[in-house]
């Protein structure tokens, strides 16, 4: 494999900057993508320092009582999640019009769905942090009966779910994006389109096997790793 193939399309433009513009946009993405994914692993380090261990799952008002500054850790990490995902798909998407101005219509629905990716982390943070306001304190009053309590609280987390998975959905449509019209324009080589395809087949075993763990968030949360740092480094060339 040619060094031009590794970097990008050799037959329509170099995959390495040709301009400040472009390489500054590189720096932009690469920075949200690996700010993104250093709030995501900052998130249960900071809680379990600031709150200690936590009880099992299912536990009630006395729970959340005992962790009341988990809210406010949650919705400003997520929060930074969505933001640099915003900058990563904006930027991202900003070079492949910059090479490619004739980007398809299913170039532009990958690109929305990379909004809604980054948008759903917002959602995640309002999810997270609804427990810790006035009106999830009025919980104890509405019912003392701790297994209630405990459904509510469980409703929570499945609504937070839901929010991860809106976001896993989004981004495959984003990476589908990158690793075909992206390949095209140079924005990314072959070996990092192939890791972006891989990345997206870890759905099968989430759609194959019923109540199984989301193995698609983590492999994304893992994508935007790699997708920053690749960035970071074609910026610098």
């Amino acid at each position: 494999m040619s060094s031009a193939d590794m970097l990008g399309d050799a037959g329509q433009v170099s995959g390495t900057p040709t301009d400040e513009t472009t390489k500054h946009l590189y720096r932009v993405a690469g920075l949200g993508g690996v700010g993104a994914f250093l709030a995501w692993l900052g998130q249960p380090i900071l809680v379990f320092l600031v709150i200690g261990p936590r009880g099992d799952a299912g536990g009630d008002w006395s729970e959340i009582e005992s962790s009341r500054y988990n809210g406010a850790i949650e919705v400003v990490l997520f929060s930074v999640i969505g933001v640099g995902l915003l900058f990563m798909v904006l930027a991202t998407w900003r070079i492949l019009e910059h090479r490619n101005p004739g980007a398809s219509v299913a170039a532009g629905v990958g690109y929305v769905m990379g909004l809604v990716a980054a948008v759903s982390w917002f959602l995640v943070a309002a999810e997270a942090f609804r427990m810790f306001t006035s009106i999830g304190a009025a919980i104890p009053e509405v019912t003392d009966d701790s297994r209630l309590q405990a459904s509510i609280i469980h409703g929570t987390f499945l609504d937070i779910t839901g929010a991860l998975l809106l976001f896993v959905i989004g981004y495959t449509g984003w990476v589908v994006m990158v690793a075909t019209a992206g390949r095209r324009a140079g924005v990314v080589g072959m070996p990092l389109a192939v890791v972006l395809a891989l990345s997206a087949l870890a759905w099968v075993p989430a759609l194959a096997v019923p109540f199984s763990v989301p193995w698609p968030l983590v492999g994304f949360i893992l994508t935007m790793l790699i997708l920053g740092i690749s960035f970071l480094v074609r910026s610098r060339r």
